[in-house]
């Protein structure tokens, strides 16, 4: 075989490696987003501008503790599986533990903790296109009589937000969402 066909060969190769990275991380999301369990976390959203990450809605989800008579059981840096229910005010932390089931969020317990157990969640921003972003919080940001709520979807310790509502109507399509009962 000629050195120039190998080199072909080789970046062929190399090049498929390449595309499978994101391929397995964009299946893997579309698999929490198909089969994961859906959960609405309370917000207060703030619409900041980040130069190089374009426009997002900062998510202030309301703080979420867990009473445990096992405090000592979990350290600093811990990682943790959280698993939730969902109510009218949005979800409730149900189990904290080391193991993972299918529907529990995987956190780090960031400071030493205390009884109640604090679960910081890992969800920040949710980004949008630069219209709808400003819509959104525009709007959010006037209307304080509702309830507003992130949309996440929960499975195997990973999660995908999916939506933001407010008073049962989603803020990104206009169309009807699930609310808490």
């Amino acid at each position: 075989m000629k050195t120039g066909t190998k080199r072909l060969i080789a970046i062929i190769v190399i090049s498929l490696i390449q595309l499978s990275f994101p391929l397995f991380f964009i299946a893997a999301k579309e698999q929490v987003i198909e089969t994961g369990k859906e959960y609405l976390f309370r917000i207060q959203p703030v619409d900041p501008y980040d130069f190089f990450q374009g426009r997002y809605v900062r998510l202030n989800v309301q703080p979420l503790y867990y009473k445990t008579s096992q405090s000592g059981n979990f350290k600093q840096n811990d990682i943790v599986y959280v698993e939730f229910a969902q109510d009218t005010a949005g979800v409730k932390v149900t189990a904290l533990s080391h193991k993972k089931t299918t529907h529990s969020l995987k956190l780090k317990l960031y400071g030493q903790p205390q009884n109640p157990v604090y679960i910081k969640l890992p969800f920040r921003r949710f980004y949008l296109e630069e219209n709808k972003a400003i819509t959104i919080e525009d709007r959010l940001s006037t209307d304080r009589e509702h309830t507003n709520f992130v949309h996440a979807r929960i499975l195997n310790g990973d999660f995908v937000l999916t939506d933001i509502s407010s008073n049962g109507k989603s803020l990104i399509t206009g169309l009807p969402v699930k609310t808490p009962k």
